[in-house]
């Protein structure tokens, strides 16, 4: 008779580690790890990219950009950016080079190349609010904000789940989050009091942002849509396509779209000075 419940007997214990994964699986993500979440999705060994900006003003009237980006992210902090303005005319030739360094609460350094000057000029770390060359996007939003770099120099804090339309009118399941400055160099030196993040929950992407300014006035707004995969060497990347800041204020927007090549390799000479003067 014992012999027949005998398989019975680690019942209890069975139904409490069943018990113990179902709590685990249940347990709330947090903010922080979803952020650490979206940039492994997004991030590639290098960048090779063309991008084509349409800057629109209140009246409609527009203007035209292209730029090429590359991008050297093998670094967990410490990316290298090029960027080269190839039109239109007043801005052709036009280079900007950033180096983030290892230390996410050190400066980056950041230089651009004017063409009609033939000079390269350093930029301050006081300036990285200021328009990166005309669009709605500054410098602060071109370097790396979340992620690794960014749990040092942010508080992530989970708002809410709910549902929102992307710009290509696509219903995503999303975290909001908010991101605000803790650290006293980021408070004195960032354009925001603080970031609302939605980050749809397929593929960690984030794909609305709302700045908010100094007086905590939402006054700049950012949408991604059309996420595509990008195999990478290591792991699959998934970005958006097309990306669009808008300037609340001013009813300024400038929209982005992309031919992007993951994982190509760059010469290490186009991220130095040098280079600023020679070009692609």
């Amino acid at each position: 008779m014992f012999s027949r419940f005998s398989r019975f007997s680690h019942l209890p214990y069975i139904l409490a580690i069943i018990c113990a994964v179902i709590a685990q699986t249940a347990k709330a993500i947090t903010a922080e790890e979803i952020m650490l979440l979206n940039e492994k999705s997004r991030k590639s060994i290098t960048e090779y990219t063309d991008l084509y900006m349409t800057l629109t003003n209140e009246s409609g009237q527009t203007r035209e950009r292209v730029l090429k980006l590359r991008i050297d992210d093998s670094h967990p902090t410490a990316r290298k950016t090029y960027v080269e303005f190839v039109s239109p005319k007043d801005v052709k030739g036009t280079k900007i080079l950033t180096l983030e360094t290892e230390n996410p609460l050190d400066d980056s350094d950041r230089w651009i190349y004017l063409p009609a000057l033939q000079k390269i000029r350093r930029i301050a770390a006081s300036d990285i609010g200021e328009s990166f060359v005309g669009t709605d996007f500054t410098y602060e939003d071109m370097e790396i904000a979340d992620g690794v770099v960014g749990v040092k120099n942010h508080k992530y804090t989970m708002l809410r789940e709910e549902e929102i339309a992307d710009s290509l009118g696509v219903v995503k399941k999303c975290w909001v989050i908010e991101a605000v400055p803790v650290t006293a160099k980021r408070i004195k030196e960032s354009s925001y009091s603080k970031r609302m993040m939605w980050i749809e929950q397929q593929h960690y992407t984030d794909i609305e942002d709302r700045y908010f300014n100094k007086e905590g006035v939402h006054f700049k707004t950012r949408t991604s849509a059309d996420v595509r995969e990008f195999p990478a060497q290591s792991h699959t990347v998934w970005r958006p396509n097309k990306i669009e800041m808008k300037n609340l204020l001013n009813q300024h927007k400038t929209l982005v779209t992309f031919d992007q090549l993951i994982d190509k390799p760059i010469d290490p000479k186009v991220f130095t000075q040098a280079f600023l003067k020679i070009g692609l």
